[in-house]
C-alpha cells in the first residue's frame, strides 16, 4: 500500500509505504544479524530498552509462580523475585537519570520536564527501598541472589515479614506507573537493520521510518519512507499488560494496585506525582505541593 504525500501533480514529492512488519523492541535471547526489530539509537531508548528486558526476566518469574500449586513454593519463588524486582527499579531510576542529564533532550522535550522527571525519581525513591538498608535490597542481598553466610533462621524470617508478597506486589507496580509514564516522553529513537549497502533504517520521529543513503562524513541522501504499523513502545505496554494480569495474586484484599490498563486521555504525561493513584503515605510523603 502507497500513501501519496503530494499531489499527482506534483512530481517532485517521496512516496510514504506501509511498513511490511509488525515489528517488536528487540529482545537480547533473539537478537541476530537476521533480526528485523527494533534497535535503541539513542542514549534514552537504550535504557528504556534495559528496562523491558528487567521487566520481560519478570514476567517469566511470575508465569512460573503462577505454575506452581503450593503457595509455599510461590513464595520461595517471590523471595527470589526480589533479584528481578531491584533490577527493574534500577533500570527505572537510571532512565529518569539518562533523561534529565541528556544534553539533547531540550530538543525533544517541553520545558519543565527534566525538572519534573527529577521530582518523579525523588518520589519514586522515596517509596521504593532500594537504598542499601532498605527492606528490598536486604531481602535481595541476602536471601534473593544468595543466602548471606552467617544469616539465622531468625534473620530470614524477620527480613521476609518486613518484605511481604503484598509489598513485593506494591513496588512492582510502583514500576510499572512510572516506566509507563515515561515512555509517553517523545524522546526515544529507533532503528532496523537495513538490507541496502551503505544505507540505515532510523525512527526519530513516530510513525516515521526514514532510509538514509550514508558516507564517510554522515547521512548523504533519503532512499526511502515508511510508516510503521506500530509503536515500538506497544511492545512494552505488551508485557506489562501480562504482568500486571499475572501479579494480581500478590496482593491483599483492597490493597492498592494497577488492575488493568485504559487509554490515558489526560494532556500531561506525569501522573505519577499528578494522578490518582495512592502510592504515597501521608505522613512521609515527600511530594511537594505543586509537584
Amino acid at each position: 500500500m502507497t500513501l501519496q504525500t503530494h499531489s499527482p501533480a506534483d512530481s517532485d514529492g517521496m512516496p510514504i509505504y506501509q511498513d511490511e512488519h509488525a515489528r517488536d523492541i528487540v529482545d537480547s535471547l533473539e537478537e541476530g544479524q537476521n533480526s528485523s526489530d527494533w534497535y535503541p539509537s539513542n542514549a534514552a531508548s537504550l535504557k528504556l530498552w534495559h528496562c523491558l528486558e528487567a521487566l520481560r526476566d519478570i514476567e517469566v518469574a511470575l508465569g512460573s509462580a503462577l505454575n506452581q500449586k503450593s503457595i509455599t513454593k510461590r513464595k520461595r519463588q517471590m523471595k527470589m523475585f526480589s533479584v528481578q524486582l531491584v533490577s527493574f527499579a534500577t533500570a527505572v531510576v537510571q532512565l529518569c537519570d539518562t533523561l534529565v542529564g541528556d544534553k539533547n533532550a531540550s530538543q525533544w522535550l517541553k520545558d519543565g520536564t527534566t525538572k519534573e522527571i527529577t521530582k518523579v525519581k525523588q518520589g519514586f525513591l522515596s517509596v521504593i527501598p532500594l537504598e542499601p538498608k532498605g527492606d528490598l535490597s536486604i531481602l535481595r542481598n541476602k536471601l534473593g541472589a544468595h543466602i548471606d553466610k552467617s544469616i539465622q533462621p531468625s534473620e530470614a524470617g524477620e527480613i521476609l515479614s518486613r518484605a511481604t508478597l503484598s509489598n513485593l506486589g506494591k513496588w512492582l507496580h510502583i514500576c510499572l506507573h512510572v516506566l509507563l509514564d515515561l515512555i509517553k516522553l517523545d524522546i526515544y529513537s529507533w532503528s532496523l537493520r537495513s538490507n541496502l549497502d551503505g544505507c540505515i533504517r532510523l525512527m526519530t520521529n513516530e510513525p516515521y521510518i526514514v532510509t538514509f543513503r550514508m558516507e564517510s562524513d554522515g547521512p548523504k541522501s533519503i532512499v526511502a519512507l515508511h510508516l510503521s504499523q506500530k509503536s515500538p513502545k506497544m511492545t512494552i505496554v505488551s508485557v506489562v499488560e501480562n504482568v500486571i494480569r499475572d501479579s494480581q495474586w500478590i496482593f491483599e484484599a483492597g490493597q492498592t494496585r494497577i488492575r488493568s490498563l485504559k487509554l490515558d486521555k489526560q494532556a500531561a504525561w506525569n501522573t505519577f506525582t499528578k494522578g490518582e493513584a495512592v502510592w504515597f503515605d501521608p505522613q512521609i510523603d515527600t511530594r511537594t505541593e505543586n509537584a
